[in-house]
């Protein structure tokens, strides 16, 4: 169990991994939506404008895995700052691609910034570690709701960066690229200097464990009922929150919705999904992960069949479905990833935080590359009945982890 001896330390050590996701979050927020811009501005064709998004949502799967593994090796603050320079460096890659028309660059600098942005998933892992087992959640979330600063810091300064670089003689859309540069450099910098002890050192030696231990297999740690519960609450979350929410937006302008509709009704999604992660982190350590998950379930499958009975795309309704589809991914990843770390040894949470947060990408990933079949061969409609459906799996495992 953790002493008190060093809570203030794991109290600013929290607060440095909060920092830094709150940058990073800015930063990945202002390149990641001007990328299919810059793309289109390139190639000349929108049918290639979502590539960068998927070599960014790959970059995060790949950063998740490999930072997981080189933390077990030289430790959280080495690997974190790492993957916040690689971030640096593909932002400026994604910037001589706005230079110089280049496409390539423009790829390998979005899988880059989606590498670096895995360290955002991954810091809340570690203040996770730095916590009792009873306050563990609330530190979850306390990192998960850095990420609302980025979703709204990170859009409003997009304008203005645009802006400025237009009056500097520059391409406008450099601006947003720069905010990029710099909040990953910065974030690199509070990385480097501010995680000092690293948080995996003080958590392995406050729990007396072996700093030399070798984890287990990963076949042995997904045989723990309590991980396979966990890695479908995340997983499925992070699905059906994608499914349904990549093709809103077009529902909405296929009924002659305006823009100004789909900002709303994806502000309230984005407001769902972290804004409320402070509460969903007491709520996860006052009744546990495993109810909570139920209710992800719960909250999941009635947005879709909220946002399925949207008809024309009445805004109220969608504004109504869109938030509680956030909220049901938020109870789902929260409570998941707290559930993900109870009972385990340091190296066992290493070994399969990565491996989690990769394929908990990939579903997303996934989810969203077949939305837009799904809806071009039936209906929007259909597409949310299925995500409501696709909600219920994690009842699964959750049921034979309590009957075995």
């Amino acid at each position: 169990m953790l002493t008190d001896a060093h809570s203030k330390t794991r109290t600013r050590l929290t607060g440095v991994l909060f920092s830094g996701n709150a940058i990073i979050s800015t930063a990945y927020i202002a390149v990641v939506t001007v990328s299919t811009l810059v793309s289109e501005q390139i190639t000349g064709s929108t049918s290639l404008s979502g590539i960068p998004g998927t070599l960014g949502t790959a970059g995060v799967a790949a950063g998740a895995a490999g930072l997981s593994a080189l933390s077990l090796r030289i430790g959280r603050r080495p690997s974190f700052t790492l993957g916040f320079a690689v971030a640096m460096v593909g932002s400026v890659s994604v910037g001589f691609s706005i230079t110089l028309a280049s496409f390539p660059l423009l790829l390998l600098g979005m899988f880059a910034i989606g590498f670096g942005r895995s360290v955002g998933q991954l810091a809340r892992f570690a203040a996770g570690d730095l916590r009792h087992s009873e306050h563990r959640a609330s530190a979850i979330s306390l990192i998960v709701w850095a990420s609302t600063i980025g979703a709204i810091v990170g859009p409003l300064l997009i304008g203005p960066t645009s802006d400025a670089a237009s009056a500097a003689g520059f391409d406008e859309l450099i601006g947003p690229v720069v905010v990029g540069i710099v909040g990953f450099a910065l974030g690199t910098a509070v990385m480097f200097l501010g995680l000092r002890p690293d948080p995996l050192t003080l958590a392995i030696v406050e729990r007396h464990e072996d700093q030399n231990a070798e984890p287990d297999s990963l076949r042995k740690i997904l045989d723990i009922s309590t991980v396979r519960v966990a890695l479908a609450a995340m997983m499925i979350s992070q699905l059906v929150m994608a499914l349904i929410m990549v093709m809103t937006p077009l529902f909405i302008r296929s009924n002659d919705g305006t823009l100004s509709t789909v900002g709303w009704v994806m502000m309230a999604h984005a407001l769902g999904m972290f804004a409320i992660a402070p509460i969903t982190g007491r709520l996860v350590d006052t009744f546990g992960p495993r109810r909570i998950i139920v209710m992800s379930v719960v909250t999941l499958a009635v947005s879709g069949l909220i946002a399925a009975a949207a008809g024309t795309a009445q805004t109220p309704v969608l504004i109504i479905g869109l938030f509680l589809l956030g909220v049901g991914w938020n109870f789902g990843f929260v409570a998941g990833s707290s559930l993900l770390q109870e009972g385990l040894p340091i190296v066992n949470r290493l070994k399969i935080q990565g491996f989690a947060d990769s394929i908990t990408w990939i579903s997303g990933a996934a989810a969203a590359g077949i939305s837009g079949l799904i809806v071009a061969g039936t209906s929007y409609m259909t597409l949310a009945l299925i995500g409501a459906a696709l909600s219920l799996v994690p009842l699964i495992p959750l049921y034979r982890s309590r009957v075995s």
